[in-house]
């Protein structure tokens, strides 16, 4: 629930939220209310009037309310913006409350960044689908053999020997008798690679060509619409917390097939 704190630019909002209706809200006030050490009648005069929390209540209030460190820190921002006194103060604390967003809704600083390989072979291993895809597909048991994965992708079996070669070579792949076995299958690039571009065309074009095939399993979602600025903060927000999610599954999931993730949300503006 904490995660919601991300979605407000007003803290007072975000805490009435938190508190919840009336058949609710007489005991999560008082127990907000001693948790930060003052009297119910203050917390609701903090959360439908002019009065403001001190900083060390906001602090009482993030181990309260589940914070993370990071979201703690986001809302004391919040509450620092509310209570400043004057319009430069307020605009120092409303950037870094931007900057910390902007940071927020990075995927690499949002999930880490993996890559094992160095420059030279990130150039390879990006430059066509076949690399990242029969890297994926060695983790799934019956396409562990050339053959297996020839069938598999339609791909001549120099192609697929050819990968294969440098996978081995790129640590990313071991031989076991006539079987490979994926080495390591967490290799994340950022926005600010040279190899980015490549990687979504790449996947985006293999995206269209299996539109042609109509299977039954696969998904393909269109729209084009129309929505606030505030909406297109949160929707990308949300975005990435349901890609955490599908990270999750995906890490616990046995491999039995290889499928391709592509979520485009962007602005048309030319």
């Amino acid at each position: 629930m904490s995660n919601e704190v991300y979605k407000f630019h007003d803290y007072k909002a975000y805490l009435r939220q938190r508190v919840g209706d009336k058949s609710a809200r007489r005991g999560l006030k008082s127990a907000l209310a001693q948790a930060i050490h003052c009297q119910p009648t203050y917390v609701s005069q903090v959360l439908y009037s002019r009065a403001h929390f001190s900083p060390e209540q906001a602090i009482a209030l993030n181990e309260f309310l589940g914070h993370s460190k990071d979201e703690g820190h986001y809302f004391l921002l919040l509450v620092q913006k509310d209570r400043a006194g004057t319009a430069p103060l307020k605009k120092y604390y409303s950037e870094h409350i931007q900057e910390l967003l902007d940071r927020r809704l990075s995927l690499t600083r949002r999930f880490g960044a993996q890559n094992k390989l160095t420059e030279e072979h990130r150039t390879t291993f990006y430059s066509t689908w076949h690399y990242l895809a029969i890297h994926i597909a060695l983790t799934v048991p019956e396409l562990q053999t050339k053959n297996a994965l020839v069938e598999y992708f339609r791909l001549p079996m120099k192609k697929v020997a050819a990968v294969i070669e440098f996978l081995m070579e790129a640590g990313l792949a071991r031989q076991e008798g006539d079987r490979y076995l994926c080495e390591s299958n967490l290799l994340r690039i950022g926005s600010d690679s040279p190899h980015i571009g490549k990687l979504h065309s790449q996947w985006r074009t293999q995206a269209l060509e299996a539109l042609d095939r109509e299977e039954i399993h696969n998904l393909h979602y269109t729209a084009v619409v129309s929505l606030s600025h505030a909406d297109i903060r949160a929707l990308k927000s949300r975005m990435l917390e349901d890609i955490n999610q599908y990270v999750n599954v995906i890490r616990q999931s046995k491999e039995e097939d290889v499928y391709a993730v592509c979520i485009d949300f962007f602005s048309a503006r030319k």
